[in-house]
């Protein structure tokens, strides 16, 4: 009696483990959507951009890497106004930060547009998909940037900064 009891009281406790483990299970493959804290600034910052308050995008786009520091998103827009300002070096270092994690990022891409200059900004959709959209054009984008920067001449980001020098002592 004892064990019988104890056998139905582990089916049970099963039972509901599994109950519990299906609304994961029936998730999307790739994980979960972008935030909306983090997409609204996104989306209407591209929504600037494609109506030329390049300004105003930044912004929005700003918000977003502040509330999601590695959002490929966000950094690659911000890139493309970046280049838009010939700002190459600084817009290259930015793709080259959202490419680390552009493949954690399956939200699938709705528009994408030229602002101005060789790279394109995007606009997520609130989709997954099952794999990365946004990698392939972050790396796209870092080859339009740097056959840009050769053929300009912009020499290449210091690999650090200068070394400090002290002060010379005074009497």
């Amino acid at each position: 009696m004892r064990n019988t009891r104890k056998y139905v009281i582990l089916t049970v406790v099963a039972a509901l483990c599994l109950c519990m483990a299906m609304p994961a299970m029936a998730q999307p493959k790739g994980g979960a959507m972008m935030p909306m804290d983090v997409y609204t600034p996104i989306a209407a910052g591209y929504d600037f951009v494609r109506e030329g308050k390049y300004e105003a995008a930044k912004n929005e786009f700003d918000k977003a890497m502040k509330a999601d520091p590695n959002n490929s998103f966000a950094f690659n827009n911000n890139a493309v106004l970046l280049e838009r300002e010939g700002k190459l070096n600084d817009a290259l270092a930015l793709l080259n930060r959202a490419s680390k994690h552009a493949d954690e990022y399956l939200d699938k891409v709705s528009q994408t547009c030229f602002a101005g200059g060789g790279c394109l900004a995007v606009k997520p959709l609130r989709e997954v998909g099952e794999k990365s959209s946004i990698a392939p054009i972050i790396q796209e984008n870092i080859q339009k940037l740097q056959a840009k920067i050769a053929a300009t001449g912009t020499a290449p980001p210091a690999p650090s900064p200068p070394p400090m020098v002290p002060q010379p002592k005074t009497k």
